[in-house]
């Protein structure tokens, strides 16, 4: 019984170590640390916020994709409010920045929760110890399978409620006010951003 027994736990430390879900750690652009500031005191941003708030594995999709999750911090300096598109906008270098919205930014960066159902093959997995057979993946398959499939949900629906949360597109900043936010941008390398009045 050992040996199957032992063959059974590294292929299940295996299974663990490579394609467990991952639960979500809040990205919290109140909290970020913003080193680039503009002269005016009035803009300031974070790249790879995702990886700082350890969230690897929607990392590594980010880069796969090409984005890049920012997070950004602006205050509202003048005597009037603030609307993105209507009086400001966001460039990238020289560029307007093409921000991706929540959904999209959603859709495309998230933990596929849909491959652990692959933890099912485990379900005719058996442990004999001489003349008894023990069905062990009747309860290890299913249970890992689901456990699995619910954590990556959890961890998709809670990332996309903070990109909603942060979306700066439908936000109007009043005089004075300082507002944080999460944007999405699409593109191979981590370009100046700059604020801009329209």
């Amino acid at each position: 019984m050992k040996k199957p027994l032992l063959n059974l736990i590294a292929i299940v430390l295996i299974l663990f170590l490579t394609s467990c879900a991952a639960t979500y750690k809040k990205i919290n652009p109140p909290f970020v640390k913003y080193p680039s500031i503009d002269d005016a005191g009035t803009f300031s941003y974070q790249y790879d916020v995702i990886r700082r708030a350890g969230n690897s594995k929607l990392a590594k999709k980010e880069l796969k994709a090409y984005m890049h999750v920012v997070a950004i911090k602006i205050h509202n300096n003048t005597d009037h409010a603030l609307e993105y598109n209507k009086n400001y906008r966001i460039f990238s270098g020289s560029q307007e920045a093409g921000l991706l919205g929540p959904q999209v930014t959603g859709d495309i960066v998230k933990q596929k929760a849909g491959f652990h159902l692959f933890y099912l093959l485990l379900t005719p997995t058996t442990v004999t110890n001489g003349e008894t057979t023990v069905p062990v993946g009747l309860v290890l398959g299913p249970a890992l399978a689901v456990g699995n499939l619910a954590v990556a949900a959890t961890a998709n629906k809670r990332f996309r409620a903070e990109l909603i949360e942060y979306d700066i597109e439908n936000k109007v900043i009043a005089p004075g006010e300082t507002v944080y936010g999460l944007i999405t941008l699409r593109e191979n390398g981590h370009l100046p951003l700059s604020l801009r009045m329209k």
